[in-house]
């Protein structure tokens, strides 16, 4: 049975401990199986590793698509039923090299320079950014390559003008209004409760991975790093002339 077919069953997530906001996105990601995650990885040149760590893996689908790449793919989330969902999922479709633990990126349960490469997608802007970019950084052998995407100010633009996938349970302007607060609080060494959405500018992002040490930085909108023409991007580089959602890739210095 296909993944697409597989999470599209209400029998297989009836029971987890979802909003129906997560149960409409978990469909709509894999919608299409992992073709498209594959062809990502291999697009970012995260492929033949040893140990490639997948941090805030959510419901896994860049998990499983590096898991057909990679050695042996380690992934956690701070969600223990994301966690519990692709453990399932992993045992269902018989995949033996996926290593899935409950554990937070500002935190990372995993010792220094430990793997080849560590991948994190939609994450890093839901936590304290600076923190979990030095615990990315930390776990990555000299010479590997990290990949990181964030939101910039575009995107809350057009969560507030749009009303995005709006649902009963989630209302994305009051989203984009608690990431300006929460932003600003951040940025001001004021309390935050995390997690929630920050802005991150990619000039602030490139500007403190390479104070940890990484270079051969590189940014571009989000699918369009080693494809710049690519169509088939998530998400667009820019919402109402502002960045939107944008990916970064660099080396740890050896």
């Amino acid at each position: 049975m296909s993944v697409s077919i597989l999470v599209s069953e209400e029998k297989f997530i009836k029971d987890l401990n979802l909003s129906q906001n997560d149960k409409d996105f978990l469909k709509r990601i894999f919608n299409k199986g992992v073709s498209p995650y594959v062809n990502r990885i291999k697009q970012y040149g995260f492929v033949n590793k040893e140990k490639i760590l997948d941090a805030g893996c959510g419901f896994g689908q860049w998990s499983i698509a590096m898991s057909q790449l990679n050695d042996e793919v380690y992934s956690c989330d701070a969600s223990q039923e994301r966690v519990t969902f692709l453990k399932e999922l992993s045992l269902k479709e018989n995949i033996s090299n996926i290593n899935v633990q409950h554990g937070f990126i500002d935190r990372l349960p995993f010792e220094d320079n430990f793997f080849d490469a560590v991948f994190s997608y939609g994450v890093i802007f839901l936590t304290p950014w600076k923190k979990s970019l030095a615990e990315l950084i930390r776990v990555l052998k000299p010479g590997g390559a990290l990949y990181v995407n964030a939101n910039g100010f575009g995107w809350y633009k057009h969560l507030w003008y749009t009303a995005h996938n709006k649902t009963d349970d989630y209302n994305p302007q009051l989203l984009a209004a608690n990431s300006w607060k929460n932003t600003y609080n951040y940025n001001n060494g004021l309390d935050v409760s995390f997690p929630c959405d920050l802005i991150i500018e990619p000039e602030q992002l490139v500007k403190e991975a390479e104070k940890l040490g990484l270079q051969d930085i590189k940014w571009d909108g989000e699918g369009l790093l080693g494809n710049p023409n690519n169509k088939d991007v998530f998400f667009q580089k820019e919402y109402l002339g502002d960045v939107g959602i944008y990916e970064v890739i660099g080396v740890k210095n050896v």
